[in-house]
């Protein structure tokens, strides 16, 4: 992938996951969030919350029975009052998982917890954009240790207590499976990211269906006594804050320019992970020439599309747009209906290839009509309308110049007698043989049914004629057979000729007058004649 379109990429992916999680979806009955939002803090009128306070609150989660507790608030300092009964819960439940910092800067975590060894990381990957479409599964600590992410560590311990845990299939340590399902690591230009940065065990999201997804509750409602068996047996339970001041908020594909609290960050993963162990997917990727083949199937399909049903006819713009539309679409609804399947495509490089096709295809196609509208169809040399043009264009620039006119003799005794398609091989062989003869510099084009004209910039009549001699000897080449003709077994040209100064001043329709009069005057003097246009014959080879 290209960098550039990096960005375009992200937002396309987000899209997906707007319109994968536009359906209505059932609460997840394995997973609580305990929310601490402003009325909270409000009307516990504290903030941290006291030791006391979280003690309190964990021991009556613990009554329920929860699978395990995480907590996703920083306890690296006491909160007095009840400093020691919060210590005392930490030391008897160990299904309760605080959490720190490990990259920089960093946040320790409760003491009590670390040596216990019931820590987990809370750090989070934020793309440029500031937007969160990885999770970061584990990574390595300073000291050199691998600490699990929050979510990772919740999962596993409620996988183990149902005899489910993690396989690494390859010595790399970029497959993962668990349960039924395999977790691919992220590496740096997986999808469209472009170098994103890749430490630790990352892991592309895969967003279905909003926060709101997950039961919650609040801290108040919890301490009141309201919470009831079936919130909380066997569930995963994550506390953490909602308060807009706390700033524990991250922007999500889902969210547009709203927030949500990284507590149901944890909880999308988690419920991400649980669906692995069923069969279900997080994102995977194919490697970097699989992206350019996708693209070069899509610019194939498009120039095949285009060429045949478009570029062939004089398609106007609406046309063009309709045939962009259909080959965008078909990209589009491809690559969603792959996004489904849980496979990230890159879908913006392949829609800036196939414009681009497109583009390049109606250049080509305006070059082509360009063309039909300055070339002779048949002969494919300049046609009589752009001939008048360069000869007109030419004659401006006041320097000296010469024209040619020449005729196949006998032409229509040649159609008569060997027909019409001999003959238009035969004017073909011919456009070319002066083709042949004649510089780069000069025109030569059909000025009629047999005639030809040839404009030769800065050419004097003496050097015309050395032209027409050339000419002569080239078609002579071709020895096409002519038995209708009265002077020669082959087909023949004759020749008339005009040539200006830098200083004349006559128009270009009076030069070809001078030319066509040069003509007649070599087809009455006879075949394969050349002649200038004042009458002076110069050459006059029979053969």
């Amino acid at each position: 992938m290209l960098g550039v379109f990096e960005s375009l990429e992200l937002g396309i992916l987000d899209q997906f996951f707007r319109v994968q999680s536009s359906a209505k979806r059932e609460v997840d009955d394995r997973i609580l969030v305990v929310t601490i939002g402003e009325e909270d803090i409000a009307q516990m009128n504290q903030w941290p919350i006291s030791d006391e306070r979280l003690a309190d609150l964990l021991q009556k989660l613990q009554e329920y029975g929860p699978a395990s507790i995480g907590l996703d608030l920083f306890r690296n300092l006491p909160v007095a009052p009840g400093t020691e009964s919060l210590i005392e819960i930490f030391e008897t439940t160990p299904s309760v998982i605080g959490i720190e910092r490990v990259v920089a800067p960093a946040v320790e975590p409760h003491q009590t917890l670390a040596a216990l060894n019931q820590t987990a990381s809370a750090d989070v990957v934020v793309d440029d954009d500031g937007k969160l479409r990885r999770a970061l599964l584990s990574l390595i600590a300073p000291n050199g240790d691998v600490k699990q992410g929050l979510a990772a560590r919740l999962t596993l311990d409620y996988l183990y207590q149902q005899g489910i845990e993690p396989e690494m299939l390859d010595d790399r340590g970029l497959l993962l499976r668990l349960g039924k399902g395999r977790i691919e690591r992220f590496e740096m230009n997986d999808g469209g990211y472009v170098q994103a940065d890749d430490g630790g065990f990352q892991v592309l999201m895969n967003y279905r269906g909003d926060h709101t997804q997950f039961e919650s509750v609040s801290i108040t409602a919890v301490l009141a006594g309201e919470l009831t068996d079936a919130m909380v047996r066997d569930r995963i339970v994550l506390v953490g804050s909602t308060a807009i001041s706390i700033n524990d908020l991250f922007y999500t594909p889902l969210t547009g320019d709203q927030q949500v609290a990284g507590v149901y960050i944890h909880a999308y993963v988690i419920k991400q992970l649980l669906d692995t162990v069923k069969g279900q997917i997080f994102l995977r990727t194919v490697p970097g020439y699989a992206e350019w083949l996708w693209t070069l199937f899509w610019v194939t399909v498009s120039h095949s599309v285009l060429d045949r049903k478009a570029l062939k006819s004089k398609a106007l713009a609406w046309r063009l747009v309709t045939q962009l539309l259909v080959v965008g679409s078909g990209l589009g609804i491809t690559g969603y209906i792959l996004f489904s399947a849980g496979w990230w495509l890159p879908l913006a490089l392949p829609m800036v290839a196939v414009v681009s096709t497109v583009a390049l295809g109606v250049v080509d196609r305006s070059q082509q009509l360009q063309n039909l509208a300055a070339f002779d169809e048949l002969t494919m040399v300049a046609n009589r309308d752009y001939f008048d043009q360069y000869l007109a264009e030419a004659m401006k620039q006041h320097k000296q110049l010469s024209l040619i006119l020449c005729s196949v003799d006998y032409f229509q005794e040649f159609n008569n007698l060997y027909g019409y398609s001999a003959g238009d091989r035969c004017l073909q062989q011919v456009a070319r043989a002066i083709n042949l003869a004649v510089h780069d510099s000069d025109l030569v084009a059909r000025y009629g049914e047999e005639k030809f004209a040839i404009v030769l910039p800065d050419t004097t009549a003496e050097m015309s004629a050395d032209i027409a001699k050339k000419i002569q000897r080239q078609v002579r080449q071709l020895e096409i057979l002519h038995d209708g003709s009265k002077e020669s077994e082959w087909i023949a040209l004759s020749y008339g000729m005009a040539t200006i100064s830098s200083q004349a001043s006559i128009s270009p329709h009076r030069l070809v007058s001078y030319a066509g009069q040069a003509l007649d005057k070599a087809k009455q003097t006879g075949q394969s004649s050349i002649v200038l246009s004042d009458w002076q014959e110069l050459v006059n080879t029979r053969k």
